[in-house]
């Protein structure tokens, strides 16, 4: 005759969070597959832009930043700082054409990425070095070594007389 209904307390967003996940993963799936559209003297061709998922961080008296860009050679990676600008770009080759008819699936992406961020006050632009290892491109960015003070020492005027 009468319903046991069970009491369930519910968290105000718990419900929402993995809506939110999906939402963000589409968007930046999205932003990671944004094709220009380039005139190049005739019919219009779709050119692909790479997404070189990045990280910045402070270590040892340098700001770090990260690339993730995996399958890029190095000698295919251009870095240059101009006007507080540092300028990240490169590309990935297709290693070799593979037919149409005699492909199954491809998830791969090719093409070129290209990352610009404002120099950091207080960095030593001529010491700006980077390293590549296993398709991580790191660039360290050494900070200017603050000039330290010294301390001042009062003394006692000395009284006329």
């Amino acid at each position: 005759m009468f319903e046991r209904f069970a009491l369930i307390r519910r968290e105000p967003f718990t419900e929402v969070a993995p809506f939110e996940t999906e939402v963000d993963r589409f968007l930046n799936n999205a932003l990671s597959l944004f094709e220009l559209l380039v005139y190049v003297g005739g019919p219009l061709i779709l050119e692909h832009e790479l997404l070189a998922p990045m990280e910045v961080f402070d270590r040892d008296g340098h700001t770090v930043v990260r690339l993730e860009v995996p399958g890029v050679k190095m000698e295919d990676i251009d870095i240059s700082v101009s006007d507080g600008m540092l300028t990240i770009k490169g590309e990935k080759k297709l290693e070799e054409e593979i037919k149409e008819e005699d492909c199954y699936c491809s998830e791969r992406s090719y093409g070129s990425f290209r990352r610009t961020l404002s120099v950091p006050k207080g960095i030593d632009g001529s010491k700006i070095s980077a390293t590549y290892d296993k398709g991580i491109l790191e660039v360290s960015l050494p900070k200017l070594e603050e000039k330290q003070g010294h301390k001042v020492t009062v003394k006692a005027k000395k009284a006329k007389g």
